[in-house]
């Protein structure tokens, strides 16, 4: 019998087994190790984009602070605006919808679809708006069917009131949307779409007028639907502003200006400290035209 070649041979074969388990042991190590990075190391990263996949931010608008005159007198204040939007993954039927609300509104239907269109590529989580400042009738119809309509929301925003109109107007000035160059100086202190001062004592305090914006963190599904409310952050209200205007003596001044055709200017000043009581330029307007989107004839 030829004992040494079998002895080598199954020699051999134990040196292969081994290295084979070896091999096994260290691939089995490296899988081990790559999972502890993965979720140790690196857990909190991947938890990060976890939430932020299933996590969306709405944000909801501060009201503006409130201009008083010296004495107190309401200047500027807020009053509610209703706006109807559509959150479509809370929608079966979404042409149905439309069909119903393009009859309450009294619009065509066709222009409806084409806002919900031109929004196509935004997430259907994403209300789109359709109308703004509903009247009291129209929020109380879509009120009376959210249960057969969840898909519509009324959201009530803040629109500015200038209280005396274009007697103040040259001194307060008014707001509209921010343009891209404001948005790009201000270093993250405005967002595209956000309502800024744009002349007077809203320009000037606008930082100061304009508060913190909230959010409301909702979560939806991997198809971008609605599931719940995840969480809010409060709104921080603007300041509110007083001035040492004396609207009294603002009135009295402006009513040298009376017929349409009379220009000039009056600054009343307080010849003790500077204080400006009365500033008054003719022609003026009606900044309360400028608190919704104008329609053509108005500008």
């Amino acid at each position: 019998m030829r004992i040494g070649p079998v002895r080598e041979q199954r020699e051999s074969l134990i040196a292969r087994i081994r290295l084979m388990n070896a091999a096994v042991v260290a691939l089995l190590v490296a899988i081990g190790a790559s999972f502890w990075f993965v979720q140790v190391i690196q857990g909190d990263h991947f938890r990060e984009l976890a939430e932020n996949n299933r996590l969306r931010k709405l944000p909801i608008k501060a009201p503006r602070g409130l201009i008083y005159d010296r004495n107190g007198k309401l200047l500027v204040e807020n009053i509610p605006s209703y706006n109807l939007t559509i959150d479509r993954s809370r929608s079966s039927d979404v042409s149905h919808a439309l069909r119903f609300a393009a009859e309450v509104l009294e619009r065509p239907l066709p222009e409806l679809e084409r806002l919900i269109e031109r929004e196509r590529s935004t997430p259907e989580f994403k209300p789109i708006l359709l109308a703004e400042h509903l009247t009291l009738a129209e929020v109380a119809r879509f009120g009376v069917v959210a249960l057969e309509y969840p898909e519509f929301e009324i959201d009530v925003e803040n629109l500015r009131l200038y209280r005396h109109g274009h007697q103040t107007a040259n001194l307060l000035g008014y707001l509209g949307e921010v343009t891209e160059e404001e948005v790009e100086r201000s270093e993250g202190a405005y967002s595209p779409s956000d309502l800024v001062g744009k002349r007077g004592i809203e320009q000037v305090f606008d930082q100061l007028l304009r508060g913190k914006d909230g959010e409301r963190v909702i979560v939806v599904d991997s198809r971008g639907k609605l599931l719940e409310e995840y969480g809010k952050l409060e709104v921080q209200a603007g300041k509110p502003l007083h001035l040492t205007l004396d609207l009294d003596l603002q009135q009295e001044a402006i009513r040298w200006f009376d017929e349409p055709d009379e220009v000039g200017a009056v600054v009343a000043l307080d010849p003790r400290n500077g204080e400006i009581r009365a500033l008054v330029s003719a022609p003026s307007y009606d900044p309360n035209l400028f608190a919704r989107r104008l329609k053509r004839a108005e500008w």
